[in-house]
Formats: C-alpha cells, sequence, structure tokens
C-alpha cells in the first residue's frame, strides 16, 4: 500500500513538473509569435550607425572571436575594457536594482560570484528601485546617480535621449550584440547606438486558469463565449482586466489587434495617430466585456500582487493578462491548472492582440551624472557584461523564470 502511495505521488509530481514545464515552453514561444509579429507588421526603420574606426576606446581593436566574447572569463572581460590585470586600489561601484525578490535571489548568488572573481571591485547594491520613475534623473541632473542602474529599455532610451548615461558602442565592439536575442539588444539601440545590455525579455500574454478553462480562447469571439460560460456556471468573473496608470502599457496590445498603429508618418514626419477608428473600437470592445455584458472586472491594479493577480490566484476570475514577471507566482499557486497562450486574435479584424515586445537591463551614468572615474567605468562594464551573461540570465530563468535576453541561454 505504501509503495503505491509512493507512486502515486511520484506520478502526481512528475505530472505537475510537466505541466508547468509546458506552460514555460509556451510563454517562450508566444515571444517568438509577437516578435515576428512586430518585425513583420512594423518594418525596422533606417538609422545612422556609429562607424567602427569612429570609436575611440582601447576595445576598438578587439578581435572578434569566440573568446573574445566569453563574457563569463574574468580575462577576457577585463581585455574588453582594456584592462591586462586588476589595478593596485580597489574599486567601488553603486548599483540600483529594480529585481522582485525572487529575482533577487539569483541575482545576490551571481553577485556573490562576481565578487569572487574580481575581489578588486566591490559593488554596493541598493535593493528596491523602481523601474520608469523620475528618482534616477533627478539624482542624475544632481550629479548623484548610481554608477549602473536597472531599468526597462523604453525608460533606458530617454535617459540615454538626455544624456544622462554612456553610449555603450564607445566602449565595446559592435561584435557585443551577438551575444543577445536580436529582439532584446534591439531594444536598447538608438540611431545605432547601444546605451544598455538586457538580461530579459518582457510582453503580454494570457494567463488562464484550467480549473474554469480548459482550453484557451483564439479570438476574442471565443474569449467572450468562454468568458460568459464561466461567470455562468462557476460565478466568478471571466476576466479580469482594468485600469491605472500601467494600461497604456497594456492596452497597447488590443489597440494593435483592431488595426490601429501609436504613430504614423505624414508629409515625412513621424506623428501619434492615436485619435483613429481603431483606437475607439478597442476602447468599446472593453467597455462592452465590463459594462454591457459584465464578464470582466474593472481590475485598480495588475500583477501578482495587484486586483488582477489576486483574483487570479485565489481562483476568483479565469483569465487575466499579464507577463513572465509574474510567472513564478501564479505557478506556485495554480500549479499545473495554470495555462498561458498568445493574445487572442481580433474577430472583427483578424489581427493578433500584438503587446509591446521589451526588456530590462543594465545602463551606466555617464560620469557627469554619478561622478564615476574611468576605472569605476570599466569596472561598471565588466559588471554589467558578466550579469548579462550567460550563467547570470540562465541563473534568473531557473529561479524567477525570467525569459532570458541572453542568446545562448535563451536557445
Amino acid at each position: 500500500m505504501e509503495k503505491k502511495m509512493k507512486r502515486s505521488t511520484r506520478k502526481g509530481i512528475s505530472k505537475t513538473i510537466a505541466a508547468i514545464i509546458i506552460v514555460i515552453v509556451i510563454i517562450i514561444a508566444v515571444g517568438g509569435i509577437y516578435a515576428y509579429l512586430t518585425t513583420s507588421k512594423h518594418p525596422t526603420t533606417s538609422t545612422t550607425s556609429t562607424p567602427s574606426s569612429s570609436i575611440s576606446t582601447s576595445s576598438s581593436s578587439t578581435t572578434t572571436t569566440s573568446m573574445s566574447l566569453n563574457t563569463s572569463n574574468p580575462q577576457v572581460l577585463m581585455n574588453l575594457v582594456g584592462l591586462s590585470s586588476p589595478p593596485s586600489t580597489p574599486v567601488t561601484i553603486t548599483v540600483w536594482d529594480s529585481y522582485s525578490t525572487s529575482e533577487n535571489q539569483a541575482f545576490n548568488q551571481t553577485l556573490a560570484q562576481f565578487e569572487q572573481e574580481f575581489p578588486w571591485i566591490h559593488v554596493q547594491v541598493t535593493y528596491g528601485v523602481g523601474v520608469g520613475t523620475s528618482q534616477f534623473e533627478t539624482a542624475a541632473k544632481a550629479g548623484q546617480a548610481p554608477i549602473v542602474y536597472r531599468d526597462t529599455s523604453d525608460s533606458g532610451g530617454a535617459l540615454f535621449a538626455a544624456g544622462l548615461v554612456l553610449n555603450l558602442s564607445q566602449y565595446l565592439p559592435p561584435s557585443i550584440s551577438s551575444l543577445y536575442a536580436p529582439t532584446a539588444i534591439k531594444d536598447w539601440t538608438l540611431n545605432g547606438s547601444i546605451y544598455g545590455l538586457p538580461d530579459d525579455v518582457n510582453y503580454i500574454v494570457m494567463f488562464y486558469n484550467k480549473k474554469f478553462v480548459p482550453y484557451p480562447p483564439n479570438t476574442t469571439a471565443q474569449l467572450i463565449q468562454i468568458a460568459e460560460n464561466v461567470n455562468t456556471t462557476y460565478h466568478v468573473w471571466g476576466i479580469a482586466y482594468g485600469a491605472s496608470q500601467e494600461y497604456g502599457y497594456r492596452f497597447a496590445a488590443w489597440f494593435a489587434g483592431f488595426g490601429g498603429q501609436i504613430f504614423t508618418t505624414k508629409n515625412g514626419q513621424i506623428i501619434p495617430a492615436l485619435n483613429t477608428t481603431a483606437m475607439s473600437n478597442a476602447l468599446e470592445f472593453w467597455y462592452n466585456l465590463t459594462y454591457n455584458l459584465k464578464i470582466n472586472y474593472l481590475a485598480p491594479s495588475t500583477g501578482a500582487g495587484g486586483a488582477e493577480g489576486q483574483l487570479f490566484i485565489a481562483n476568483k476570475t479565469a483569465i487575466i493578462f499579464d507577463g513572465p514577471w509574474d510567472l513564478n507566482a501564479y505557478l506556485q499557486a495554480l500549479g499545473p491548472n495554470l495555462g498561458a497562450a498568445p493574445l487572442p486574435i481580433v474577430s472583427q479584424t483578424g489581427l493578433r492582440a500584438a503587446p509591446f515586445v521589451g526588456s530590462t537591463g543594465f545602463l551606466i551614468s555617464s560620469p557627469q551624472a554619478s561622478g564615476a572615474s574611468p576605472m569605476q567605468i570599466k569596472a561598471a562594464i565588466i559588471f554589467v557584461l558578466y550579469v548579462t551573461n550567460y550563467e547570470s540570465d540562465l541563473r534568473l530563468w531557473n529561479v524567477a523564470h525570467d525569459i532570458p535576453a541572453n542568446l545562448q541561454a535563451y536557445n
């Protein structure tokens, strides 16, 4: 009897692990779908690249070999910044960390390994800093910014345009971009210049509870039908999707699904294109689900810690739309009942709702913003290359289920 129970337990655990692996694989595949939709619907605009001959750094003559790009090798990292041996005086760099609790478990392991391999670099970390905030900009303009800062690619682009962070293309060889997934490194490139190095890839997916929804909807017509059935049968919300300061980012997917584009070109100039029929139709769609059909809960906050996530974790809503950054919380709460799928095709247009594909990563402040010395800049470059290398990104994946931006780890 005891042996049967053990076998039954092992089978249960195996089924749970298999279900979790399937969810994770689906989320990675969804990223590929979104990347394809982005590139196929929005052709890359031409940019002006910085000629390699104009880069006056010690790394410009680095030979592109597999050895020179092994950013897990301490000597290779030092060579990339023009150091043949450690300096005689220890160097301290300051880092603002925006990781979640589970991400910090992985980061702290990487940090301990980094300081062991680079004992001459001391890393002073400030934890719990939010992304996309004005805190960094305020500190930078006062000359008191951290030397290294983790933020999103879009917020980082604004900081780069303002001259507050370094153009890493002036310090690293062009081949460094080959270390990262093309979609991710493109997010950190502006006018041919790389202004940060990515550590993960982010986008919105549809999470569903298999207790209520055995198979995910592929179209918005199916989404409505399933949500109505969940409401009637189980007396819980079919969907939880609301409005808060973050919904501009999340709503963009539906705007695209209804045929909209955020920007358009008119008389050779790029201008906003939000006041359109597509926008009206997208807004009307969610208004109908919320106030007429009453199958959507207008959640005031997002994420695993917000109203949407808490309803989902408590089995009080069947479907939410969230990113891989909250995957760990949902896996722990729902286990094998957790499902994931791409956002549905909008039935009225035949277009799939396509969210932004972005990433987070590390930037290095300009010396004017942080007061960093040339040696601190070198140490900071070594640090950001190390924390975005294969081992570091794979650790983030294993511990926090972040989708890796490092190409080797992603593959």
